[in-house]
């Protein structure tokens, strides 16, 4: 069965706001049949690591939020906190780089709440049903919510091939347990020559896996919470990135399946297609776009409204076959879709519906 997705272009030959066009995409998903008055809304985005200029433009969200302000709903901006030791470990430095990049209270009127707590310990299990997780680590702030947006900039990614709804859906509202989970099959592992032995991160650990003698040492009782991570100040406890691409991928339409499960539905997507680069926006610096603006989408699918979006930058680059194969030739970025389509999570057929 095909899912509707709405499409604006950024083509405008009467100089219509970009604004306008969001709204308008936005209000034929009907919100008011998913949000009620007084409903704590999460408005799911991706800040930006600090010194990344591709991510989205906090103003795309503004008529979003309008929106649900004028239905009655309470929303906030929200995203958690990240993996890898950046400017977006923990709570603080977070919410920092979300101002400094302009998602903050003067911009958007909203608050900004870092969904799974000051060092990513905010974490509920939520039981499901795939074929690799019996259950996925979410950020409490988030599944505690009464609905959800999620607002995507759809770009590349060097694992997933690109990143959009679901990837957001998945690993931006799992907990630093989850990210873990999806990214690795091994626990954290120490770096010696950066240890100095302070013991910030035994004392952080809450399940008795690590021991000094002389410098810190994870053991087999780690449960892969990944805490340890944040609290290190010499940054020597890091990732094993060594899950496959493709088991990847596949944890990320499961745990974007358990968040839609949590929520029971109650979210929409925005998609964003501006400044499509070519790696997450995660990385303090990015790359020229590879290819131009090509404009916004909204859908109650997210595996529809990504499965658009990757249709229109094949469109736009001239291309038949992945355009993200170009970059990363290794990659296969149809697995996730596939797998969400999958799991009941949304449907790769779609009808484009052109909204002006």
């Amino acid at each position: 069965m095909q899912s509707k997705v709405y499409f604006s272009s950024l083509n405008n030959k009467k100089f219509n706001s970009p604004l306008n066009k969001i709204k308008k995409l936005f209000n034929r998903l009907e919100p008011s049949r998913y949000f009620g008055k007084k409903s704590l809304i999460a408005i799911k985005t991706h800040f930006g690591e600090l010194g990344n200029t591709a991510f989205i433009n906090p103003v795309y969200i503004r008529p979003i939020a309008e929106t649900l302000v004028q239905l009655g709903a309470n929303p906030y901006l929200t995203d958690t906190n990240t993996l890898y030791v950046g400017m977006r470990t923990n709570s603080v430095d977070h919410l920092k780089n979300a101002y400094l990049n302009g998602f903050n209270f003067s911009t958007l009127q909203l608050p900004v709440i870092i969904a799974d707590g000051l060092r990513g310990e905010n974490s509920v299990s939520v039981p499901i049903k795939g074929e690799l997780l019996k259950s996925v680590k979410l950020a409490a702030d988030i599944i505690n919510a009464d609905g959800m947006v999620v607002v995507s900039h759809f770009k590349g990614h060097e694992v997933s091939g690109f990143g959009g709804a679901i990837k957001n859906l998945s690993m931006g509202c799992a907990s630093r347990e989850g990210k873990l989970e999806m990214h690795s099959i091994s626990v954290p592992s120490v770096h010696e020559d950066k240890c100095t032995s302070c013991g910030r991160c035994l004392f952080a650990c809450a399940h008795n896996a690590i021991t000094i003698n002389p410098k810190a040492k994870i053991n087999e009782n780690c449960t892969g919470c990944a805490r340890c991570i944040a609290v290190c100040p010499e940054e020597a406890i890091g990732i094993n990135w060594n899950e496959t691409s493709e088991n990847t991928q596949l944890k990320m339409a499961e745990y974007a399946f358990g968040v839609n499960e949590a929520l029971k539905g109650k979210i929409l997507y925005v998609n964003i297609l501006t400044n499509i680069s070519p790696a997450c926006d995660c990385y303090p610096g990015n790359d020229a776009p590879i290819t131009g603006d090509i404009g916004f989408l909204s859908s109650t699918d997210p595996v529809a409204i990504d499965m658009a979006s990757f249709d229109l930058v094949k469109k736009a680059m001239g291309v038949n076959a992945d355009p993200f194969k170009e970059i990363y030739s290794y990659l296969d970025s149809m697995i996730q879709l596939k797998h969400a389509e999958k799991l009941g999570l949304g449907s790769c057929s779609y009808e484009l519906i052109p909204i002006k």
